[in-house]
């Protein structure tokens, strides 16, 4: 489906209200049950260093009444605490995997070096430990971990394994935004899944889930069916992850109500966009800002057009309205500002009957890909032949979307980003460079965040040189 013709669906729903409800088998009354908000991660400090501690393990949590589904988590059931640290930060976090399986763990969106990424190839056998030791230097942003194992990343997200990794800055602390995390400053991380009669999940059934990514016909906000929340008349922040495996929303509120994006996959935009509804695909990440100091007492809902299924209820407190106002201009982003351009290459996201790929090959441990120099700016092109969109990763940087098939980005991409979405039949170029090394024996990633398509093959390594 050409990009515009993807948009213009989206758009004809975001002028009619949102139809129906999430699908579910719970006994519980729709938008009954309060959204819980993942506790901040704690951690110790050690000579300068903030020291976190996540153990991966095995739980069971009650997405239907009375029913227990086996579920992974991060010190939780299920999902993950979030962490949360500063520009500047010195890092270390220790990850115990308490699975009966190998795994993996991914700092999306961060700009670390290949040997801390944790792609797949540093794998925590179960019953160790693994330590990444990093020192934050990017814009604030909204990130997150998922594990990255190989052939396995698709159902082991499945089960839970993913949380938010939020990076403040000193722009972004020093602007009057909403920062109470949990009461203004609200994080939604939205999935779909599918269920077993007996209500364990039901993952990967065949060719068709590979090829089409595994979708499901029931969503989850924060890992709940169906829930609410309560905020104040005031201006509210909601920080969201697209953390399904392969579904794409277009994200509104219900009756087209208008509110402001600040913020995309790796910095805060240079300005509010306004907006009704936008795209979100797997891995990407988008902040917004909704007003409700108009509305005391009333109830909206956020939910997806493409699907016309609302996701969560937002109650606005009966309360004194604390009218405050964005300010024009966000930050200034200069990252790019004096690009000397040095290489451009070409990635082909290739899909076929029975094959995915990215320049007519598959993902391979022993080979690398790509070799790229440190510090060297370079343009990629993405061109999807394919008949269905495919959002395109790449690990340690925060590029800047130049074009759309060689016209100007989407009006909400002017900030930095590290997934893009490439419709079908679309050519996407970006601007990259690279500020850690990444060594072959730990190289970066680039692949579709369609989770069955990456572990299917659609994925590549590079490293980084001096």
């Amino acid at each position: 489906m050409k990009r515009r013709n993807f948009l213009k669906l989206g758009t004809t729903f975001a002028l009619v209200p949102l139809l129906g409800q999430a699908g579910t088998k719970s006994s519980v009354k729709p938008f009954s049950q309060k959204l819980p908000i993942p506790r901040l991660a704690s951690y110790r400090m050690k000579n300068g260093v903030k020291i976190f501690d996540l153990k991966i393990q095995e739980g069971e949590k009650q997405f239907f009444k009375g029913v227990d589904t086996d579920t992974y988590g991060v010190n939780a059931d299920y999902l993950g605490e979030t962490i949360r640290v500063h520009d500047g930060d010195r890092v270390r976090i220790n990850v115990q995997n308490d699975l009966d399986e190998m795994t993996t763990l991914h700092w999306h969106g961060l700009k670390v070096s290949g040997t801390s990424d944790g792609g797949p190839h540093s794998t925590i056998p179960k019953g160790t430990t693994w330590q990444a030791d990093m020192t934050i230097g990017q814009h604030a942003s909204t990130c997150w971990y998922h594990p990255h194992t190989k052939g396995q990343t698709g159902r082991q997200v499945f089960m839970g394994m993913a949380g938010l990794f939020i990076i403040d800055d000193p722009a972004s602390t020093r602007l009057p935004l909403p920062d109470h995390y949990g009461v203004n400053d609200i994080p939604l991380v939205i999935q779909d899944r599918r269920f077993y009669a007996d209500g364990q999940f039901m993952y990967k059934q065949g060719m068709h889930d590979t090829m089409m990514g595994v979708t499901g016909d029931t969503r989850l906000v924060n890992g709940m069916i169906d829930p609410y929340v309560e905020v104040d008349p005031e201006q509210v922040r909601f920080r969201i992850l697209n953390g399904s495996n392969a579904r794409i929303y277009n994200l509104m509120l219900d009756g087209g109500y208008l509110f402001h994006q600040i913020a995309s996959d790796s910095s805060l935009l240079p300005e509010p966009v306004a907006l009704k509804n936008f795209m979100l695909a797997p891995g990407e990440r988008a902040e917004i800002v909704m007003d409700f100091s108009q509305h005391p007492g009333k109830t909206f809902y956020l939910g997806d057009g493409l699907d016309q299924k609302r996701l969560l209820k937002i109650v606005v407190r009966d309360r004194k309205p604390i009218r405050t106002t964005l300010p024009e201009k966000l930050v200034k982003i200069e990252d790019y500002a004096h690009a000397k351009v040095a290489k451009r290459r070409q990635f082909t996201l290739n899909m076929a009957m029975g094959y995915l790929g990215i320049n007519e090959k598959q993902m391979q441990m022993d080979r690398i890909d790509e070799v790229v120099k440190k510090d060297t700016f370079e343009i990629w092109e993405i061109w999807n032949p394919s008949p269905r969109p495919h959002p395109f990763h790449v690990h340690g940087t925060g590029f800047k979307v130049l074009s759309r098939d060689g016209k100007t980005p989407l009006i909400n991409e002017t900030g930095l980003k590290d997934t893009v979405l490439v419709y079908s039949r679309e050519k996407v170029e970006i601007l990259v460079v690279f500020r850690h090394l990444a060594p072959a024996e730990r190289p970066y990633m680039y692949h579709c965040h369609i989770l069955e398509h990456e572990d299917a093959g659609m994925m590549g390594q590079f490293v980084v040189e001096a």
